[in-house]
C-alpha cells in the first residue's frame, strides 16, 4: 500500500469513528503488539521531512561550512597539512597544489526530492530511477555549500568533487553543478565519479571504495580539507560492524571540524547497511527488523 493510500484509510477510519451514534458503544481493538517489532515500511517519511523542511538541517550545514571557510586559512598556510590519509607519510606532498574534496550528494546536492519519490512510490532505491533523477539535473544546493566552494577557488585552492556517481551521469552531475554556479576548473578532471569516464574512456575506479580515487588525487594535490555525509568519504573499508565503524574512526577525532566536516544524512549511507550487515538480499521487512533489533533502550 502506498503512503497516499495509507493516509487515506486512516482519515476514513477517523471518519467513521468520529460520527458513530453516541448511543452505540464501539468496541475497543486496541491490541499490545507482542512479538517481532514492527516497523512501518515507510520509515524514511522523518528523516526526508527533516532533510526538507527542518531549520535544524540548514543550521548543521551552514555551520560545517562556516567552520571549514574559518579553518581553510591556517591549512593553507601550512605546508605539512593534510586532510587525506593517503598522504601520511608520502613523500613531497607539501609542495602540491592545494585542494578541497567534496562528496556530492547530500554534501553539495540535496537529493531529497528522490528519496521523497521514493516513499510517495512506495519503492527502494534501484539504480534506473536514481539515474534518471541524476539526467534530471534538478537536486539543489546544499546549504553552504556553493559559498564555500566559490570561497576556496577565489584563494586558488582545486575545488575536486569526488562521488559514487556513475561514469554515465558524470555530465549531467557537471550540468547541475554548473547551472548551481559551483566552480568547476576544466584544466584537471574536478569531476571523479565511480567507473570514471574521463581521463581514458574506459571505467575507471569502478568501485564504491573511495580509497583509490583519493590516493589519485593525494598524487596531484595537497588536499587541506575532506567533506562528506559518510565515513567512507573519509577512511576505506568502511562496509564493516557497527563497532568497527567506531573504531576505525577514532584515531581521527581530533581531524573533524579541521581537516574532515561532515554533513547530516539521516536518510541512507554505509551506517544503515551496517545494522542488517549489508546482506541487501533481505526483504524490506526483514532489514527493518534487524535495524529494530539494534535499538538501545537502556533497559536491563
Amino acid at each position: 500500500m502506498s503512503l497516499r493510500s495509507s493516509l487515506l484509510l486512516a482519515v476514513l477510519l477517523v471518519t467513521n469513528v468520529a460520527c458513530a451514534p453516541t448511543d452505540i458503544a464501539v468496541p475497543d481493538t486496541t491490541e499490545v503488539p507482542v512479538g517481532p517489532v514492527v516497523v512501518d515500511a515507510d520509515e524514511k517519511l522523518h528523516a526526508v521531512l527533516w532533510t526538507q523542511t527542518a531549520a535544524e538541517f540548514d543550521a548543521l550545514a551552514l555551520q560545517t561550512y562556516a567552520a571549514a571557510r574559518d579553518a581553510l586559512a591556517d591549512a593553507l598556510a601550512d605546508p605539512d597539512w593534510t586532510a587525506a590519509p593517503e598522504q601520511v607519510g608520502m613523500e613531497g606532498f607539501e609542495t602540491l597544489p592545494p585542494a578541497v574534496v567534496l562528496d556530492v550528494d547530500e554534501t553539495v546536492l540535496d537529493n531529497s526530492a528522490y528519496e521523497a519519490r521514493l516513499i510517495e512510490d512506495d519503492a527502494i532505491f534501484d539504480r534506473e530511477t536514481w539515474s534518471a533523477w541524476v539526467e534530471e539535473e534538478a537536486a539543489p544546493a546544499v546549504p553552504g555549500a556553493l559559498a564555500f566552494t566559490r570561497a576556496a577557488d577565489s584563494l586558488g585552492i582545486a575545488v575536486i568533487y569526488l562521488t559514487n556517481r556513475r561514469g554515465p551521469g558524470e555530465a549531467a552531475t557537471r550540468r547541475n553543478l554548473e547551472a548551481l554556479g559551483f566552480p568547476i576548473d576544466e584544466s584537471f578532471d574536478a569531476v571523479i565519479t565511480r567507473g570514471d569516464l574521463t581521463r581514458t574512456g574506459e571505467p575507471e575506479f569502478d568501485t564504491g571504495e573511495k580509497g583509490p580515487r583519493r590516493t589519485f588525487v593525494a598524487e596531484r594535490f595537497r588536499v587541506l580539507q575532506l567533506f562528506g555525509d559518510n565515513i567512507g568519504d573519509f577512511l576505506s573499508d568502511v562496509e564493516t560492524s557497527v563497532e568497527e565503524r567506531d573504531e576505525l574512526a577514532a584515531p581521527y577525532a581530533d581531524w573533524w571540524g579541521t581537516r574532515w566536516f561532515i554533513l547530516p544524512n539521516p536518510q541512507y549511507g554505509s551506517w544503515e547497511g551496517a545494522l542488517f550487515d549489508y546482506d541487501y538480499s533481505l526483504t524490506r521487512e526483514e532489514r527493518l527488523q534487524r535495524k529494530a533489533e539494534k535499538l538501545e533502550t537502556g533497559r536491563e
